[in-house]
């Protein structure tokens, strides 16, 4: 499918995706022409995205957030806003809820389910979380949950890298932290780019390599990706000089000894902006680059911010509308 589809209405659009009624607790559970319906009604509410569209008007949606969170929270509130739906967020509770009176998960989700039409949730924990979803009665999208997934932050990257090139078939993605074992996003990123035809480089450290879980999942697809391991900061600006983008999903670990771990492995993974001059220059063409963010000082060269390659801050404005599009084909029209 290409950018220049023939437009159909928001309506057909939605009714073809097919997800009505359905939750999102992993990438896998969107298919492949899903996935494209998704950016196809992504696009068409695109020009809502600073204002309003009156589409989901009586709904609710609940953010529960069990850890901090910028751009997913703030971003699904929105999108709700933008549809003219209504947000009940959550954002500590831990200390504001029922859960700091030590309610189970599971309780806590089917009474929440009671109020709500959509329960958007991030948790530490993604065993947990697992478990306690399927006594939601309305549907759950998981918005980051422990080290395994965080499927909703890949279908907006993969949505941007769409947009940006109108095709994710054949271009080479290199998904990069020292550290991959943590990295949710990287996880829900790599299978959805080898999904939808993408060559995928994981270029990490063997001690902390993708899990094998994640491997093969893509495997059973009958698709391969390439293991990049134990680079040096010469070798991995010499692999990303080759690719179409640059995907770092940084490391989920809060403040303390598991950040520091991530920072002192850093280094090695450390983009340079000379490397990406150096070939937009030579070969007339540009690697772009992004971060799922919060990003960490010494992960990439800042220079990168002001320059055609970054599409983080890009993607911020992507994030609206591809979440608009997602909570429409749950509550469907």
């Amino acid at each position: 499918m290409s950018n220049s589809a023939k437009i159909r209405t928001l309506k057909s659009v939605v009714n073809a995706i097919g997800f009505e009624g359905k939750s999102l607790l992993s990438i896998n559970d969107l298919s492949d022409d899903q996935l494209y319906g998704l950016f196809e009604l992504a696009l068409q509410l695109e020009p809502w995205n600073r204002s309003v569209v009156p589409l989901a008007t009586g709904n609710v949606i609940s953010t529960l957030f069990f850890q901090p969170s910028t751009r997913t929270r703030m971003s699904f509130e929105t999108a709700m806003h933008r549809l003219g739906g209504a947000v009940i967020s959550e954002a500590n509770p831990l200390v504001t809820s029922a859960a700091a009176k030590e309610e189970s998960l599971p309780d806590m989700i089917k009474v929440v389910s009671k109020y709500a039409n959509i329960i958007a949730m991030r948790h530490f924990d993604d065993v947990a979380a697992r478990e306690a979803a399927p006594y939601s009665e309305v549907p759950v999208i998981n918005c980051g949950w422990g080290h395994w997934e965080h499927p909703t932050q890949a279908l907006l990257d993969l949505y941007t890298l769409y947009r940006t090139y109108g095709r994710i078939e054949g271009l080479k993605v290199c998904v990069a932290s020292p550290d991959l074992i943590e990295a949710r996003t990287g996880h829900s990123m790599a299978q959805g780019l080898a999904r939808l035809g993408a060559k995928v480089y994981l270029a990490s450290t063997k001690e902390r390599r993708i899990p094998e879980e994640v491997m093969a999942k893509i495997a059973a697809r009958g698709i391969k990706v390439e293991e990049v391991l134990d680079c040096s900061q010469d070798s991995f600006n010499e692999l990303c000089s080759g690719m179409d983008m640059v995907y770092l999903p940084g490391c989920s670990a809060p403040k303390g000894a598991a950040a520091e771990a991530f920072k002192a492995i850093m280094d090695d993974y450390f983009l340079r902006f000379e490397m990406l001059d150096k070939v937009a220059k030579d070969q007339n063409r540009t690697i772009y680059v992004t971060h799922t963010l919060p990003r960490r000082a010494g992960e990439m060269d800042l220079r990168i911010d002001n320059s055609p390659h970054q599409l983080y801050f890009e993607a911020v404005s992507y994030s609206v509308s591809i979440r608009m599009a997602l909570i429409l084909s749950m509550l469907g029209m």
